[in-house]
């Protein structure tokens, strides 16, 4: 398979040479250098303040900044971004985003995604191909006022490339240690000088990184591929319209866990013997319209977004047959957002919107539980259950004729919402560049749950005395139930801009996410209601009915309210820029993943009351001509108020922690990342261009667990990239964590076992890109 590869690489590289011309080269795009201003554009459909005067943290990065960093994903910017936090584990599916201790594994997301100002209502979706990016904006701390929903930690935003921007044909392949290849061709041109098309698409694959040694296989393969068309049609000069379509198709192995001993440190290899795997497909549609006039720009965004995926989980992560999930799920959601502003050069500005979602979800879930687990597993819970009654008859679990328990599981949760927002800015209020912001949005959004859950194909051996009896367990669970939820979401700034390169700012501003349901844990659920109707049966005056499932399975919402204060500027002009932000949270109900009472499922908790105060500082500098430097730093101290950790020991007792000053879990104290950029052009050369850059990231210390007992210290990992370009071909030879960095990726426990996902190792490789 590599060879082929080998083969297609060095064939386009000659065929390119040989036939494509040097003076169809555009030059702007080929050896542009870095510039610390470069990308200075206010493109927002609603933001009544300029990007480069916005009274937040922001962090922007341009397309020279995401290639020299290898940039391919989401996850590649943690670390780049002060207290932002990507893990890269598991599969696809899991994209959790941490900014400032605010982030979340299960739940949905507590930051936003807007692509082309298309809101992704789904973290499932957040991890994909970044291909042909115009720039990436990161808007830290809540974003709720303009972005809605679960924008509680902040907003990533990006923009894809216009053919009005740029035109011509991009080729790309890289090739690299571990099977690694990557394919990408895009295509721009403009038809009329009102009319513009592209289209690109990418190949990426990986033979997997880790060994499953219960099979000496690769535990975490994976392929994907994509694409996408966008047509720009400026029908007017005052009207314009930009459609989109957007598909993408990914699958893998997935979910390369090794068991961790907490007492040595020590992570055994991966040895899973059933199925993990993760398949997904998703399509973007959407259509921007914007008419704008000296007065107003009013525009429209209407999307349309499906998802399709399969996960297969061995959910013991061991060797052991104990119990299984096949999750698929089927979504479609439809949203419009309506959005004017002022257009014009007066002190005020103002804006006004509307916006409506609806997302269809359905989610068919089913556990099976297998040899090791119906002698383990469910048949102590029913040991337990009768475990002080000496009178009670002996229970013993069954299962069908291949000893597997069934439980069905399929869930409905359509959500739809609605939400008016508004945003003014005054500029030079009372003395000269004194301004002053403020928003609100009314935010309302209904969850539904339609559940069906089952006990299948298990049956109970009961012996009392000389009698024995085979009793089957018939228990269905099914129902609806819905949640509302209305908020208020107000934001306050003050920005004084004592020079033209320099302003402080102070914002006031409430977060919140948004409630829901517990799907995955309905396993646990319907297990304990097939206790509570034999206990009835049986031991009718120790019979305990379980907690409501409205109750039970939902989850209430997070809020926080956000304090922040900072000062950018051009320290030096043209030379040195810098960003310094310090930033206090009170987060409410902060909402928390753990796993049910039984182990067959996760579940969302509210951990009560919890504080994140910290410091951001960002320098960017052009030290001499074609050599560029920058530093990101962020320091976060998130830690919970008065959260009590409730577990189970290994005799099945219930255990109390105290977590109160403890550490939020997932949520590195110190990122730090360090990148040195540099470019010469050469004159009568044998090469046109040379260019290099390397970057270091660290991240840590982190926290795994709310009792602080397991944590990954501070690590760094280097990554380097170097390359020529002569005419229209560039050849680059990149790398990844040079020194090797054993770290983890990723923690969690199941059934009183640890395991730990470990980073990927170095990696190297190389890449020619012809663009004409």
């Amino acid at each position: 398979m590599n060879k082929r590869y080998l083969y297609a690489l060095v064939a386009s590289s000659l065929i390119g040479l040989q036939t494509l011309k040097a003076e169809h080269v555009n030059i702007n795009d080929t050896i542009k250098t870095y510039n610390i201003d470069e990308v200075v554009i206010t493109s927002s459909t609603k933001e009544t303040n300029e990007l480069r005067l916005l009274p937040g943290a922001v962090s922007i990065l341009s397309p020279q900044a995401i290639a020299a960093r290898q940039i391919d994903a989401l996850k590649d910017i943690s670390a780049f971004v002060p207290n932002l936090y990507m893990p890269d584990y598991g599969s696809k599916m899991t994209s959790a985003i941490y900014i400032r201790g605010i982030g979340a594994r299960s739940s949905g997301q507590s930051i936003g995604l807007y692509v082309d100002n298309v809101p992704y209502l789904d973290k499932s979706a957040f991890d994909f191909e970044l291909n042909d990016i115009q720039r990436i904006e990161i808007l830290r701390g809540p974003q709720g006022t303009l972005y809605g929903r679960n924008a509680m930690g902040g907003i990533v935003n990006i923009y894809t490339l216009s053919p009005f921007t740029y035109q011509g044909t991009k080729i790309s392949m890289s090739m690299g240690n571990y099977g690694t290849a990557k394919a990408k061709v895009s295509q721009y041109s403009k038809l009329s000088e009102n009319v513009g098309i592209s289209v690109n698409g990418y190949y990426d694959r990986n033979d997997g990184f880790f060994i499953n040694e219960y099979d000496n296989s690769k535990a975490d393969k994976e392929e994907s591929a994509g694409g996408r068309f966008k047509l720009d049609w400026r029908i007017t000069d005052k009207l314009m319209a930009q459609y989109t379509f957007n598909y993408d198709y990914v699958t893998q192995k997935a979910f390369p866990y090794g068991q961790y001993d907490p007492a040595t440190g020590a992570v055994q290899p991966i040895r899973i013997n059933d199925p993990s795997s993760y398949w997904r497909r998703t399509l973007n549609n959407s259509l921007y319209l914007e008419w704008k006039t000296d007065q107003f720009t009013l525009s429209s965004t209407t999307a349309y977004q499906y998802l399709k995926d399969d996960m297969k989980m061995d959910q013991d992560y061991t060797e052991l047959s104990i119990f299984t999930l096949n999750q698929k799920q089927k979504q479609y959601a439809w949203s419009e957002e309506l959005a004017i502003k002022s257009n014009t050069k007066s002190n005020y500005q103002w804006s006004f919107g509307a916006y409506g979602f609806y997302n269809s979800l359905n989610t068919d879930g089913p556990v099976v539980f297998k040899k090791d687990g119906l002698s383990g597993i469910l048949q102590k819970a029913f040991d337990d259950m009768l475990a002080n009654n000496p009178k009670a008859p002996k229970l013993t679990v069954l299962g069908d004729e291949s000893n597997q328990i069934y439980f069905p599981g399929n869930f409905d949760t359509p959500t739809h919402g609605f939400a008016a927002f508004h945003q003014s800015t005054y500029n030079n209020l009372f003395i000269d560049g004194l301004s002053i912001t403020a928003g609100i949005r009314l935010d309302y959004e209904k969850a539904e749950l339609t559940y069906h859950s089952a006990v299948d194909s298990m049956k109970i051996g009961v012996q009392m005395g000389p009698m024995n009896m085979t009793l089957p367990v018939n228990t269905v669970m099914d129902g609806n139930i819905s949640q509302d939820f209305l908020q208020v979401l107000p934001k306050v700034s003050l920005r004084y801009q004592c020079t033209p390169g320099t302003f402080t700012y102070v914002s006031v501003a409430k977060g919140y996410k948004t409630g829901g349901y517990n799907v995955q844990m309905f396993g646990d659920l319907v297990q304990a209601e097939a206790q509570y109707e034999l206990q009835s049966k049986f031991m009718p005056d120790g019979a305990k009915k379980p907690g409501d499932v409205k109750d039970v399975a939902s989850y209430k919402p997070e809020h926080s309210w956000n304090y922040e204060a900072g000062i950018r500027s051009e320290l030096i002009k043209g030379r040195l820029s810098s960003e310094l932000t310090l930033f206090y949270m009170d987060i409410r109900d902060i909402q928390l993943t753990s796993f049910a009472e039984n182990g067959s499922g996760r579940l969302i908790t509210n951990g009560g009351k919890a504080n994140s105060y910290g410091v951001e500082v960002s320098l960017r500098s052009r030290i001499t001509e074609g050599l560029t430097a920058d530093l990101n730093y962020g320091f976060t101290h998130a830690s919970f108020r008065d959260y009590v950790f409730t577990d189970k020991n290994e005799q099945g007792q219930i255990v109390e922690t105290d977590c109160k000053d403890n550490y939020i879990p997932y949520t590195p104290r110190h990122t730090v990342s360090l990148g040195v950029q540099y470019t010469k052009l050469l004159h009568n050369k044998p090469i046109d261009q040379f260019t290099a850059s390397a970057q270091f990231t660290g991240a840590g210390k982190i926290f795994w667990t709310e009792k602080n007992d397991i944590s990954q210290p501070f690590y760094g990992l280097l990554n380097a990239k170097v390359g020529v370009r002569k005419g229209i071909v560039n050849l680059n030879l990149w790398s990844r964590n040079i020194t090797n960095t054993d770290y983890q990726a990723f923690y969690f426990e199941s059934f009183n076992r640890s395991f730990i996902q470990k980073g990927k190792p170095f990696q190297i490789g190389g890449e020619i890109t012809v663009a004409f």
